[in-house]
């Protein structure tokens, strides 16, 4: 549940960006018209606009190609030996399950799930290669 959470919330962030964004831009655009010169809007205040628009635009639609997945709860799944490593940032950490030529995130520290190697079972949106579930045993099948 908290991983969907995870997901919707960033699918709701980035759309409500996009609004905001281009309610920004426009409101450049009118304030410049009423002044009467819309064609001197500040190039520096547009280029980052637009930037995060393009960045705000493009976690939108590669968490979107994942929402027929996530709705109708259609995960791919693996089994096998995994390396599960962590990422940590000042603000976040996730865990990352790879396994050949695949790496799945999972948001957040997963369940305390430690670094090292691992037989695994992951299930995942294949999109945005998210995890949706992992269960971690150790060489003698025990769970971890």
């Amino acid at each position: 549940m908290e991983l969907l959470w995870s997901y919707y919330s960033v699918l709701i962030f980035t759309f409500i960006g996009l609004v905001f964004l281009f309610a920004c831009l426009w409101y450049m655009y009118r304030r410049k018209k009423k002044e009467g010169n819309s064609y001197k809007l500040d190039n520096g205040t547009v280029v980052v606009t637009v930037f995060f628009i393009f960045l705000a635009d493009y976690l939108f639609v590669i968490h979107l190609l994942d929402l027929p997945d996530v709705l109708a709860n259609k995960t791919e799944q693996y089994k096998g030996n995994c390396e599960v490593s962590r990422l940590e940032s000042r603000r976040t950490s996730y865990t990352m399950v790879h396994f050949g030529n695949y790496k799945v995130t999972f948001p957040l520290d997963y369940q305390g799930a430690k670094e090292g190697s691992y037989y695994c079972e992951v299930s995942y949106y294949p999109q945005t290669e998210t995890g949706a579930s992992l269960k971690l045993y150790d060489s003698r099948g025990q769970n971890k």
